[in-house]
């Protein structure tokens, strides 16, 4: 008959197996790992990023999948040795080990990310500004406009059009926040990439048999390029999207697993604690 010693050496030895704390899984979006606690139930996804994502930002996230799924192997292995009441802090330490750094490394990565883009877009959006009195002169014809005879107006709007109107958003607060500035803003950006790229000599027209003393910019593939940079920039954008889903996804897995608020979790894996 086992001693009492050894019953309390091994109180769980011969308890029935307890369930998976962590489920582990594989997505075309990514990684996942589902947490089940008692009636609780949250899922990570780390997202899988294109290869547009900087470099820096993809590495740290493939560092945090990693750290996730330590936890969760880990995870597993503490829920059938370790007693309920001491589950938690066991796990609280397994995520300062494996989850905290790469979940700081990747938050580092995307605010970089994130500033980086805002610096390309505002320097690829911000027009030169208006002379003398033109731009008043383009937001006065705006500004009794209804919101739709203003869209109507942006395709066919030139750049210093444009640059009248994103000069005095202030005037527009009807439509700042609407797709319809966003449009003003993209058609801005392309306007002004092709400005530049016409400036400096890329893309210029080539002599063909059709057109021997062809010459200048071709306007046609300047905007196309210009387009280009803009889809390209959309992309970024999309993995910005998914990072920051992937770090709430994290922290409310945290947040089950350990049995504390969001906000517990969030500073636990930001090293606050």
């Amino acid at each position: 008959m086992p001693s009492a010693v050894s019953r309390f050496a091994h109180p769980r030895a011969f308890a029935n197996v307890e369930p998976d704390l962590f489920v582990r899984s594989e997505t075309g979006r990514g990684d996942a790992v589902t947490v089940r606690n008692g009636d609780a139930s949250q899922t990570a996804l780390i997202a899988r990023l294109s290869e547009n994502a900087p470099e820096a930002l993809r590495n740290e996230m493939a560092a945090l999948s990693a750290g996730v799924s330590s936890l969760a192997v880990e995870g597993n292995r503490a829920r059938q040795q370790v007693h309920p009441a001491r589950l938690p802090d066991v796990l609280r330490e397994l995520v300062v080990k494996h989850v905290s750094p790469p979940f700081q490394g990747t938050t580092k990565a995307g605010i970089q990310a994130k500033q980086d883009d805002g610096a390309a877009w505002k320097r690829s959006t911000t027009p030169e500004p208006t002379v003398g009195t033109v731009g008043q002169e383009y937001r006065q014809i705006w500004l009794p406009l209804s919101l739709a005879q203003r869209a109507a107006l942006v395709p066919g709007a030139d750049i210093d059009e444009l640059a009248a109107i994103l000069e005095a958003p202030g005037m527009f607060p009807d439509m700042t926040n609407t797709p319809i500035w966003d449009e003003i803003e993209r058609r801005s950006a392309v306007l002004n990439t092709a400005k530049k790229y016409a400036l400096n000599g890329a893309f210029n027209k080539q002599p063909t048999a059709a057109d021997v003393l062809a010459s200048g910019p071709d306007q046609t593939r300047i905007e196309a390029e210009a387009q280009r940079l803009i889809d390209t920039r959309k992309e970024r954008l999309n993995n910005l999207s998914l990072v920051e889903t992937t770090l709430s996804s994290v922290v409310t897995v945290v947040a089950v697993a350990i049995e504390q608020p969001i906000e517990a979790a969030y500073n636990l894996l930001m090293g606050r604690e």
